[in-house]
């Protein structure tokens, strides 16, 4: 059986994003149907602990006997992804290779593996076919990720994502037509889960990723149909498998509508070269609570009543162009918080294997860039407190807030105190 693989794995700005998907490209060894895994659970149900990082939802697990390992449930990914270090480490018996190919650069190739077995919290899959990659390489700035989990393993069961209770349910249920936020979603090649949201009154094919640390992606094609509050502004580059991809940012004038849901003016990338859809990545779907029925084509999406003021909806304030999705802070840029707006920082921060944060990338006239913060810069405390001891949540309502602040980061060997009234 010959097989091709899509593949779109981005870091930073968008973080670790993975649509593997069959494609044309030719592949070599007997490899088995990668959907055609046994998974098992007890009962009529079981649900999987998950952990997050601020930009990714994941689970941890085993491999035979052996771990635990960081693996994403990625309904963006045809396929399932397994770190080359950790296949090599496992002495696992390569039985095939594909190229891997990502629109606008060079194909790669991947090796195939075969895993045993495989067990998250209750749930058990048997002799499933994983590629091999660099995931540890592939995921800066983010927690070191071991193994992606693609919709595939799931297909006959129901998924539900239920990130503010720190949950994936695995179950034999079904969603039911005419449910509140049950609809049909659409199945076309190499695009996964595809619904159509109206962006600014224009419909618009998207994703469905849980892969993806972003919030609301667009092709570059239809940015000059989509009303913009100002110019885009060039964004840090998307890393792909075989090279990059430009990311443009700004900020929606107007409304999306996801279902039943309004998000008024909120910040949009633009990606280019991209698939003719977009995508609704992780700051969209962490304050949701979503379910997928595969086997009769259905998917639910409802706002989770434990989701409060999102980073993404305080953006959502008419301001101008947005320079990063997670910029900390909305507000006006670069004005002093008299308590009317939600203050804005203008720093963009990446969260680093030992639970440290760094800052990415200032806007240029930002508080962050008054205040003197530089890009690499390596928060140590914030008020005094460890900066590894804050979530994104609680850095978010600080941020936003009317608190002064203080900064101690760590800069090239040293230490510098940073201000923001």
């Amino acid at each position: 059986m010959t097989r091709a693989l899509i593949a779109c794995l981005t870091a930073g700005a968008l973080a670790l994003t993975m649509n593997l998907t069959p494609a044309c490209a030719q592949g070599t060894g007997s490899v088995s149907d990668p959907n055609a895994a046994q998974i098992s659970f007890s009962g009529d149900s079981t649900q999987l602990n998950t952990h997050s990082n601020g930009r990714h939802v994941f689970v941890t697990g085993q491999i035979g006997e052996q771990g635990s390992y960081n693996m994403i449930v990625d309904t963006g990914a045809g396929v399932n992804v397994l770190d080359l270090g950790v296949a090599d480490a496992m002495g696992l018996a390569v039985v095939g290779e594909r190229e891997v190919l990502s629109g606008g650069v060079e194909p790669v190739t991947a090796s195939i593996v075969i895993l045993p077995s495989l067990t998250v919290d209750g749930l058990t899959i048997e002799n499933a076919e994983f590629l091999t990659m660099d995931l540890a390489g592939m995921s800066q700035g983010d927690a070191q990720f071991h193994a992606v989990l693609g919709r595939g393993l799931f297909e006959n069961t129901l998924l539900t994502f239920d990130p503010r209770q720190n949950q994936i349910g695995v179950s034999h249920a079904e969603l039911t037509p005419g449910d509140p936020g049950v609809f049909a979603y659409e199945t076309t090649q190499g695009a996964g889960f595809v619904i159509n949201i109206e962006a600014a009154g224009q419909s618009v094919s998207m994703h469905i990723d849980t892969g993806a640390s972003s919030g609301f992606t667009f092709p570059m094609a239809i940015s000059e149909t989509l009303p913009l509050q100002g110019a885009l502004q060039a964004g840090p580059p998307a890393r792909l498998v075989g090279g990059e991809r430009s990311t443009w940012l700004g900020t929606l004038d107007g409304s999306i509508e996801l279902g039943d849901m309004t998000y008024e003016n909120p910040p949009i990338t633009f990606l280019d070269p991209s698939a003719p859809h977009g995508n609704i990545g992780n700051q969209v779907l962490g304050d949701l609570v979503m379910s997928i029925d595969q086997r009769h084509g259905l998917l639910s999406l409802n706002r989770s009543e434990l989701a409060g003021d999102s980073v993404l909806q305080a953006a959502a304030i008419p301001q101008g162009p947005r320079r990063v999705m997670r910029n900390m802070g909305g507000g006006t840029r670069g004005a002093a918080n008299d308590g009317s707006d939600p203050r804005r920082l203008g720093i963009q921060l990446r969260g680093m294997g030992g639970g440290d944060l760094s800052i990415s990338w200032v806007e240029p006239g930002s508080l962050g860039e008054q205040a003197g913060f530089q890009s690499g810069d390596v928060l140590q405390t914030i008020n005094g407190r460890a900066a590894s001891e804050y979530d994104m949540a609680e850095l978010g309502a600080l941020f936003r807030g009317n608190t002064p602040l203080q900064f101690e980061v760590q800069r090239e060997g040293n230490r510098h105190t940073l201000d923001i009234p």
